[in-house]
C-alpha cells in the first residue's frame, strides 16, 4: 500500500528556481570561457614553414620564422624597418635592387701592326778626287808610297759600302806636253789606281778606267798652281743605298 506524502509546493518552487539560475549562470560562463580560450590561443606562437628569420624576428630551432595565433611574424626588440621581411610586413620591407643583367663584354678589335714598307734600293753617286801629285811622280804612272797610303784610306771607306754598284776611275793631266802623251799617261794612271783597289779586295768587275788626257780641266793651265789642280785622278763611286718610302 502506497502512502502519498503531501508535496511541499514551496520546496518544489525553490528547486525549479535554483535550476533556472544555474542554467542562466552556465549560459553566461560558457561563452566567457570560450572567448578566453580563443584569446589565449591567439597569443600562442607557431613555427612558420616559410622563410628564415633574421635578427628582427623570432625564429624556431631550425631558424624558420615563428608566427602568432593570427599568423603574423613575431618581432624581436631588435626589429627595425631595415630588417623588415616582405612576407611578414606586407610591403614594408625595403625593395631589393633589381638584378643587373650580365652583359657580354664587347670584343676589342685587334688592330694589326702596320706593315712597314720594304726598303727600296736607290743608287747613290759619290765622287772622290785624288791629286795626281800625291799619287805619282811627274810624268810617271807608278804609285808613290804616299799615294798607296791615300788609296788604303779610300779602300777602307769603299768596304763600308755593302752594295757597290760601280767605280769609274778617270785619269786627267794638264796641258803641258803633247796631247797624245797626256792621253796615254792619264790612261796608265787610271789603270794603276784600279790595280791597287783590286789588290786591296775591291771586286774587279765593278771597276772601269778611262783616260781623259788634258781634255777636261777644272782650272786654267796658265799657272803652275792651276795646272796642279788639273793633274788628278777622279773616282765616281755608285752604291745602292736602302731607302724607305
Amino acid at each position: 500500500m502506497h502512502v502519498h506524502t503531501p508535496l511541499d509546493i514551496g520546496l518544489v518552487n525553490d528547486i525549479f528556481q535554483n535550476t533556472e539560475e544555474k542554467n542562466q549562470m552556465a549560459n553566461k560562463i560558457i561563452p566567457l570561457a570560450l572567448a578566453g580560450a580563443a584569446a589565449l590561443l591567439s597569443q600562442l606562437s607557431f613555427a612558420h614553414v616559410g622563410g628564415k628569420a633574421n635578427a628582427g624576428y623570432v625564429g624556431d630551432a631550425s631558424g624558420h620564422l615563428v608566427t602568432d595565433g593570427r599568423g603574423e611574424c613575431v618581432r624581436t626588440n631588435a626589429w627595425t624597418k631595415d630588417l623588415a621581411l616582405s612576407e611578414c610586413e606586407h610591403g614594408m620591407a625595403p625593395k631589393k635592387a633589381a638584378a643587373v643583367p650580365e652583359t657580354t663584354p664587347t670584343p676589342v678589335a685587334v688592330v694589326p701592326a702596320p706593315v712597314l714598307p720594304t726598303p727600296i734600293p736607290e743608287p747613290v753617286l759619290e765622287s772622290v778626287t785624288l791629286k795626281a801629285g800625291a799619287l805619282f811622280d811627274s810624268g810617271k804612272a807608278e804609285l808613290k808610297p804616299a799615294g798607296r797610303a791615300e788609296l788604303d784610306e779610300l779602300v777602307a771607306k769603299l768596304k763600308s759600302h755593302q752594295n757597290i754598284e760601280s767605280i769609274k776611275v778617270t785619269g786627267h793631266t794638264d796641258s803641258q806636253g803633247a796631247a797624245a802623251y797626256n792621253q796615254k799617261l792619264s790612261e796608265q794612271r787610271a789603270a794603276a789606281v784600279k790595280t791597287n783597289l783590286v789588290q786591296n779586295g775591291i771586286d774587279e768587275k765593278v771597276i772601269s778606267t778611262v783616260g781623259a788626257g788634258d781634255a777636261q780641266p777644272i782650272a786654267s793651265n796658265a799657272t803652275a798652281a792651276s795646272r796642279a789642280q788639273n793633274r788628278r785622278v777622279q773616282l765616281e763611286i755608285k752604291t745602292q743605298q736602302q731607302v724607305v718610302r
